[in-house]
């Protein structure tokens, strides 16, 4: 009909009204004359509820990097030491094998074969308690176990029947097959070989054993790395802190300025926020040492894993296990980890004391006739 009005629009309007709510609650928007009750009514809704966004997403990524700081230091980075010394014993034990069931002079298997095998399995044992392995990663190592017994089983069925040196021959090159991928050709003793095997037809110990090593790098990788929900939590505890730092300050001046009054709860409610540059010092000093023993697992507990065939090889590993040692204690991530405890509580005592000083200074303003005299 044509008498009829168009609608009116809204929109730009009531928009207008959420961003000067907003600017309002986030302690951003000037405070006129005679809306000294509104400014306090919105600070114990607004300050308290940034406190425990703030303090709360702190305490959650704060908690989650320095959890994983734990686990690499605790589980993962122990597990993949033991790994490669397991590794390196079983190689050393095929090498001690050879060099006592062939050759010129057969004597025997010694003492040292089956010390070396009696290491590999403690080595595999302490990895099976670590609680670094996954479902899968623990049933891995269970084959990978099975087939150590499997293998010492022919080695000692070779070394039973050396005074048949073919027999012998045969039971110990099926040993070493079990153990690595070996050489093709004839004419020439079977070896192992450099290939690298991946997935189903990883079926050598060495290659199970390479494949979990490649499984818990990965997991070390995720571990030492900052990770996305860490740092959105940061972003968002960081938000809330400038949020948080400004609305106390306006608050204090506002407090200052009208009522004549220095608000020592509020002023408290500042002092944790001075903290902050020491956790966010001490977070980044532990990532630096989670970083170094990512570099060291990456790189030189790989490097040794492959040079198996020296009696000098433990002693690397070693020095390698007491360098990601001192990564993690040289950073004193325990020290900083045992701070995450008392971030939440901090935070929602600060919240408390914030609110009960708004509530307060709010009654003292209405009771107060004539309060036009603070404006």
């Amino acid at each position: 009909m044509s008498g009829d009005r168009p609608p009116r629009r809204h929109g730009p309007r009531q928009l207008a009204r959420m961003l000067h709510a907003l600017r309002r609650y986030l302690c951003l928007a000037p405070v006129p004359d005679g809306q000294s009750p509104a400014f306090l009514r919105d600070r114990v809704i607004a300050l308290p509820l940034l406190t425990l966004i703030a303090f709360g997403t702190l305490s959650l990524a704060y908690g989650g990097v320095h959890d994983d700081s734990a686990r690499v230091a605790r589980h993962t980075s122990p597990a993949l030491v033991e790994l490669t010394r397991a590794e390196v014993s079983l190689a050393q034990a095929q090498r001690e094998a050879e060099s006592a069931l062939t050759g010129p002079e057969i004597v025997g298997l010694g003492q040292t074969y089956p010390t070396l095998i009696t290491r590999a399995t403690q080595n595999l044992n302490q990895v099976a308690q670590s609680p670094a392995l996954s479902a899968s990663q623990r049933q891995g190592l269970q084959v990978v176990s099975g087939l150590v017994v499997a293998y010492n089983g022919y080695v000692g069925t070779a070394d039973r029947n050396r005074n048949d040196p073919t027999l012998s021959k045969a039971y110990l090159s099926y040993a070493l097959s079990m153990l690595c991928e070996t050489t093709r050709s004839t004419g020439t003793p079977a070896r192992c070989t450099d290939r690298a095997v991946h997935g189903y037809e990883a079926t050598t110990i060495q290659d199970r054993i390479d494949q979990l090593e490649r499984s818990l790098r990965t997991d070390l990788d995720a571990e030492a790395g900052w990770g996305t929900r860490p740092v959105v939590l940061a972003a968002v505890s960081c938000a809330a802190f400038v949020l948080l730092a400004v609305g106390l300050v306006r608050t204090l001046g506002f407090l200052r300025v009208r009522f004549r009054l220095l608000s020592l709860p509020l002023a408290a409610a500042v002092l944790p926020l001075l903290a902050l540059p020491v956790l966010v010092l001490g977070t980044v000093r532990v990532h630096q040492g989670q970083a170094a023993v990512r570099q060291i697992a990456d790189v030189d507990l790989a490097e040794v894993s492959t040079v198996s065939d020296t009696s000098a090889v433990p002693n690397p590993i070693d020095t390698l296990q007491q360098r990601t040692e001192h990564a993690m204690s040289g950073a004193h991530s325990a020290d900083w980890a045992s701070v995450t405890g008392f971030i939440l509580p901090v935070g929602l005592l600060s919240a408390a004391t914030t609110g009960w000083a708004l509530l307060a200074y709010r009654r003292d303003y209405v009771r107060v006739p004539r309060r036009e005299a603070f404006r």
